[in-house]
């Protein structure tokens, strides 16, 4: 919030004011194209209602309802509330905003965050949901499969929920990785209340709580639907491990399906009720197969990098890349190996070769032999 000149101070106020609308019919793409219209949402809260009327994308209702609730609501008053709470706020343009969340239907226009959320590499996380109520097999599974993800460096996001969401978290601080938190309130609220050893965990790990409300918004049950769409959104691959077929986790499930996210559900017995969710994903093939981690990291094509002069990263391989990398173990195989098990010409290979070295998860040995980093999986 300091970094902001006046101006971008003065221009964050009027976006927390839009946010504060409700039931007016001005929705995301309406407010966007305000933004748009009046180059910025100063001006568009300011703006006559002459210059409102000639909208084509405003009816007389929508003004009506518009020009009534501002009358309640002081932009200047809300920032000097967000900025005394010590919360980051991050609007749709903002570099911060994680930009795979800018890709669906409805974002929200503002991300509070409390915690460092430049930390979190959105593009590679994983959305892990599921029942409230686990099985002793799928608690074990949660924690484990969330600490895999932290272990190769992939960011571990969920709901902070009784049950599989709150185990998720937990497994990821336990491998000493980093988590982010999605609530249906403020996020200065811990909700539910009995997770707050988890929220402390989280923040002071290096990860965030994140919420689309304005501080101190208590939580209500229309919020929670309104939450899902941002945990499937902001991150390209969503894990359901438990969860019964009327369940919340299947709402998200189906969230992400329809954001073209990647979905991944856990198989389980067929007479066991929080295993007719994910089995029923699989069958109608809205979601992969998945036993661990690293089937997930197969198919997004993700490998871990482990340098001892830094922590855990993610880096994503395409095409040949993986091919070549495929190829290799931690005993070095020579560059005619490769040249004679790919086909590739010696520029081609070399060019390859050198971009994987520079992601730090090949090494070149003397004598042309390559291998995989250390730490590398």
């Amino acid at each position: 919030m300091s970094d902001f000149n006046s101006q971008q101070r003065e221009e964050l106020a009027y976006w927390l004011a839009f946010n504060m609308l409700s039931g007016t019919g001005l929705g995301f793409r309406k407010i966007k194209l305000l933004h748009d219209h009046f180059d910025g949402l100063q001006r568009a809260w300011q703006a006559p209602i002459k210059e409102l009327d000639v909208l084509p994308w405003l009816n007389p209702s929508i003004i009506e309802r518009f020009l009534e609730q501002k009358k309640a609501i002081e932009p200047l008053g809300l920032l000097d509330k967000l900025e005394n709470s010590g919360i980051s706020a991050f609007s749709y343009f903002h570099e911060q905003y994680p930009n795979a969340l800018r890709q669906i239907n409805d974002p929200p226009l503002i991300l509070f965050a409390k915690g460092d959320l430049s930390a979190c590499d959105f593009n590679h996380s994983v959305g892990i949901v599921g029942t409230r109520k686990p099985s002793a097999y799928g608690q074990k599974l949660a924690k484990s499969i969330a600490a895999e993800f932290a272990q190769s460096g992939t960011l571990v996001v969920s709901g902070m929920a009784f049950g599989i969401d709150s185990l998720a978290h937990w497994g990821a601080i336990s491998a000493k990785g980093k988590t982010v938190a999605v609530l249906g309130c403020g996020v200065d609220i811990c909700y539910p209340g009995t997770n707050k050893p988890l929220y402390k965990a989280i923040v002071e790990g290096g990860g965030a709580v994140v919420s689309e409300y304005f501080p101190g918004t208590r939580p209500k049950s229309w919020h929670f639907p309104a939450r899902n769409r941002i945990i499937s959104g902001i991150t390209p691959a969503l894990a359901v491990i438990e969860a019964g077929l009327e369940s919340g986790a299947l709402i998200t499930a189906k969230l992400a399906f329809e954001q073209n996210r990647e979905v991944f559900a856990i198989p389980g017995r067929i007479d066991s009720a929080m295993s007719v969710g994910t089995n029923y994903l699989i069958a109608k093939n809205t979601a992969h197969l998945f036993r661990n981690a690293g089937d997930i990291m197969e198919e997004m094509n993700w490998v871990s990098k482990n340098k001892e002069s830094s922590s855990t990263t993610v880096v994503t391989l395409q095409g040949r890349e993986m091919e070549i990398y495929e190829l290799m173990s931690a005993e070095p195989v020579h560059f005619d190996y490769l040249i004679e098990k790919t086909g590739m010409n010696t520029g081609e290979l070399s060019a390859i070769l050198t971009m994987l070295e520079l992601a730090g998860v090949v090494s070149r040995l003397p004598g042309d032999w390559y291998s995989r980093e250390k730490g590398s999986v």
